[in-house]
């Protein structure tokens, strides 16, 4: 898929929170200069305080140097409090404006790259992946640099104390990067495969449910849990797999120290016993050191498999954002009025082909619209005629020609005003979740309940609404669901009409309606005479009245006319009226 660089990325929103990534951070390793001191203090304890102890009975060198410590666990507790708060509202305040971000560019994407990603993926994104990055930012704050600090601080002191005993520290860190950086290698690239099949079962899920009915009605139950436990079967094997990789990481850690500290503890017990220099506080506080590292170690594992699954959920999501919208929507004109009967719309020889496609869906298309019209029109399936009504809305660009608005090319309009001019009714109409008025005003905020009451009249819709508990504030579930198919369709139309100025595009949108019902509707849709009228339909029956009906066949124009003209002119619109005529 093309896409263009953009400067918004995965982590970008971090600019909003400069001062706890560094504060965080500071804090932190006030606790790691603590916790290095530590061990000094506790040699010092073992190698001065107990032999004056017993020795002069003086407690001195024992209890201060344990104050100290005691000082240092209780600042350390209290650096840790502050490390931690500031990486929480980090973190939570990057999701958040993460998310934000994301979902506005979902909304903003051309039509044809939010149907190549699939709900399922772009659910993904918006939840799992920012919740990586999300937990990304807390360890980046609270232990990036301190897992380093420790291992590096602990090696220093180990030389201080001993630099022959030191280099066994420093294999001992060598070793483990190189273990550490063969697991990124190979967790990084099964982390991505991962994911994959993660986002193909949510889809698979979200169609699922979906299409609840359709699979009960076909008895399709059994092949459905097939499919599903095919694709889960495949995510648990690839998970596995990962899981595996990333699950080497501290035993290979612990086996490594550990070897390490048997080494320690039987050369420096060779020097304290030759009385070499080397005290039994210095042996405490080198083991101490190489526990502090194993610790480090096997946090920094850690962070490694959560930094291999955020990098691969920031590629993701750095894909998602660099997309730009290949439609220009800030144009200069906007709102033109023109008198009834004068052109409002022309098709000058527009072509269209999707992307990557090698044969176009609509060719050399020409036809014009007057102000007030009602135009028609029909064709087989794949004929063209909703990607007709995708280039008028500017959901895509033509590839070829162009489509003349209030006579200025329809690219040139501000892409908001243009909209609130056109309002169109699809195939299958969408409900969100809220309420009926809620709906109607998704085109309006400031509609009245007169302007929904007279909307739902024209659609044949205000018997239904008024006859629920709530009226205008019943409510509408999920999808619309709690309505019937013909209620839904009633109810878009009556949200297409509150907001309809200019023209109002029926797309196969009365599929549900009896003919009774239809006869209503397009008897009232007679009465807005200063509405122009699109109505796509496979029924001749709903177009017969219309002032032109276009006719496609194969992403072409096959004719244009009346219903009578056409019936005379046209064999392809002769053939679909008299096929229906037979069926009636």
């Amino acid at each position: 898929m093309t896409f263009y660089l953009s400067m918004e990325k995965a982590y970008s929103n971090l600019k909003f929170y400069k001062k706890e990534l560094i504060l965080g951070p500071l804090f932190k390793m006030l606790e790691v200069v603590f916790e290095l001191a530590m061990p000094f203090l506790m040699a010092f304890i073992i190698d001065e305080g107990i032999d004056k102890a017993l020795n002069f009975d003086d407690y001195s060198a024992i209890y201060i140097p344990g104050l100290i410590i005691l000082g240092l666990c209780v600042l350390g507790f209290f650096s840790t409090l502050v490390c931690q708060y500031f990486a929480s509202v980090a973190s939570q305040g990057f999701g958040t404006k993460l998310r934000n971000t994301i979902y506005k560019k979902v909304l903003d994407l051309d039509l044809e790259d939010a149907e190549r990603f699939g709900s399922g993926a772009l659910t993904n994104i918006i939840t799992t992946d920012v919740n990586r990055l999300q937990v990304s930012v807390a360890m980046m704050v609270r232990l990036v640099l301190r897992a380093p600090s420790i291992v590096i601080g602990s090696l220093i002191c180990a030389f201080v104390i001993n630099w022959r005993i030191a280099f066994i520290f420093l294999g001992v860190v060598v070793l483990i990067a190189i273990i550490m950086a063969i697991i990124i290698i190979s967790s990084s690239k099964q982390v991505l495969k991962v994911q994959h099949t993660l986002d193909d079962i949510v889809e698979t899920t979200s169609d699922s449910l979906n299409g609840t009915r359709v699979i009960r009605a076909f008895n399709n139950e059994e092949n459905e849990i097939k499919k599903y436990e095919t694709k889960t079967k495949k995510y648990f094997d690839e998970i596995k797999i990962s899981n595996v990789i990333n699950a080497l990481t501290n035993p290979l850690t612990y086996l490594v120290i550990n070897a390490a500290i048997i080494l320690i503890i039987y050369f420096s017990s060779s020097e304290i016993i030759a009385q070499s220099g080397m005290s039994k506080g210095e042996l405490t506080s080198l083991i101490s050191y190489l526990t502090q590292i194993l610790t480090a170690l096997v946090v920094v594992s850690n962070l490694i498999v959560i930094f291999t699954r955020a990098f691969a959920s920031k590629h993701r999501v750095d894909y998602l954002l660099s997309l730009e919208s290949h439609i220009y929507k800030n144009g200069m004109f906007s709102e033109k009025n023109i008198a009834k009967g004068q052109q409002i719309i022309k098709f000058d020889n527009v072509s269209f082909r999707y992307r990557d496609a090698k044969n176009s869906t609509l060719l050399n298309i020409n036809f014009e619209i007057n102000k007030g019209e009602t135009i028609g029109i029909i064709g087989g399936t794949g004929s063209g005629k909703s990607t007709l009504i995708k280039l008028l809305d500017r959901f895509y660009t033509p590839s070829e020609g162009t489509i003349i608005y209030k006579g200025k090319d329809i690219s040139e309009y501000n892409f908001r005003e243009l909209r609130n001019e056109i309002s169109i009714v699809n195939q299958k109409p969408v409900l969100l979740a809220g309420t009926i008025s809620e709906n109607l005003k998704m085109g309006k905020q400031n509609a009245s309940d007169e302007e929904l009451i007279k909307a739902l009249k024209e659609a044949c819709a205000y018997d239904f609404v008024f006859s629920k508990n709530g009226k205008l504030n019943a409510t509408v579930e999920e999808g619309g669901l709690n309505f019937s198919g013909g209620q839904r369709q009633r109810l878009a139309i009556a949200r297409s009409l509150v907001n309809a100025n200019e023209i109002l595009v029926l797309d196969d949108s009365s599929s549900a309606l009896d003919n009774l019902t239809e006869k209503q509707l397009n008897n009232n849709l007679k009465e807005r005479s200063d509405l122009t009228k699109i109505i796509i339909s496979q029924r001749v029956s709903s177009l017969r009245n219309a002032d032109k009906i276009i006719v496609m066949y194969h992403g072409q124009i096959d004719s244009i006319g009346t219903h009578d003209e056409l019936l005379k002119s046209s064999n392809l619109y002769k053939e679909i009226y008299e096929s229906q005529t037979r069926e009636e």
